[in-house]
Formats: structure tokens, sequence, C-alpha cells
């Protein structure tokens, strides 16, 4: 069988192929799209409805939604010779409501760490045990150092004194050097 691409470009079936395909393409990107949108707005979704809990604990909030409060007339007629020295009382006095109690941003950001935060915390962990491990180093560098310097006087007094040690003298001095360098 001889195919011809030029022949696959003149075929409907080609094209009804090719349009299922791009259909799939596009069904597949905008369920992926729509998943995300999903999944990060499940994080919201959960924040608004603990706002709600924490509205439904204020006492303000139960006030306010109860609505306006029905007056009787009865009650209207005793409570007015109150309203004319009601602000008599409030010029004297000023009234202090309480502020609504909101949960303080700190313990909310330390229930939830976002991927940033991880990733800087773990930069400045990495970097302290870093810092830690050089200290050591450097530690280690200025003993050797000092060994060293130690090493080249003590060789350099051997030497020095060479014709007049004995060989006992200079066995024990180099098993002497020999233990320091071990250390």
């Amino acid at each position: 069988m001889k195919f011809n691409l030029y022949s696959a470009w003149m075929d409907p079936l080609f094209y009804l192929a090719a349009g299922l395909f791009a259909a799939a393409l596009f069904f597949l990107v905008y369920s992926i799209s729509k998943y995300l949108e999903i999944a990060n707005s499940s994080h919201f979704e959960e924040e608004s409805e603990e706002d709600a809990d924490l509205q439904d604990e204020l006492p303000l909030a139960g006030a306010s939604a109860a609505g306006p409060a029905v007056v009787e007339p009865a009650s209207a007629a005793a409570a007015a010779p109150e309203a004319a020295s009601a602000p008599v009382q409030a010029i004297a006095e000023p009234v202090v409501e309480a502020a609504p109690v909101r949960a303080e941003p700190a313990q909310e950001a330390a229930h939830e760490v976002s991927k940033a935060e991880e990733f800087v915390k773990g930069l400045y962990q990495s970097m302290s045990s870093l810092d830690g491990r050089m200290k050591g180093i450097e530690t280690a560098l200025a003993k050797a150092k000092v060994n060293r310097e130690f090493t080249v006087t003590f060789l350099e007094d051997m030497l020095n004194d060479f014709d007049a040690l004995s060989k006992e003298k200079i066995k024990a001095r180099i098993d002497y050097l020999l233990s320091d360098l071990k250390k």
C-alpha cells in the first residue's frame, strides 16, 4: 500500500480525527485548570468558614444579626423621660464599646506556613549548620597551624643541636614529635 501525504490532507476522516484530538486536548487543559482552581480555592474556603465561626462567637455580631428591635408603644412612652436625660449622661460619660475580638495574625500565621516560608527556613537552617561546620573547620585549621609551627621549630632546634645530641635523645624527641602530631 502506497501512502501519500497529500491524500491524507484530502481525506475528511483526517480532519475529523484532528478535530477530535483538538477537542480532547482542549478538554484536558480545561479540566486541569478547573482542578487546580478547586484545589487552590478549597484552602481559602476553609478560612472563610473559620471566619464565620469567629463572627458567631463575637458579642457584637449576634446583636447586629438579630435585626432592629421592635419597640412597643407602652414602653416607648416610659422610655421618653429616660431618653431626654440620655444626652446629658452621654456628654458626661463617654461610652466605650468593646472592640470585636479578632484572632491575632501571628497565631493565624503560625497555623499556616507557606511553601516559600518553609523554603526560607530551610535555607536559614542550612546556613546555620554550614556556619557551625565552618567554625569547626577553622578551629581545626588554626590548631593544625599551631602544630605545624611547633613541628617546624622543634625540627629546626633538633637540627641545630644535632651534633650535641645523642642517639637516644634524638629518638626521644622524634617519638615526642610523632605523639604530638597524632593528637
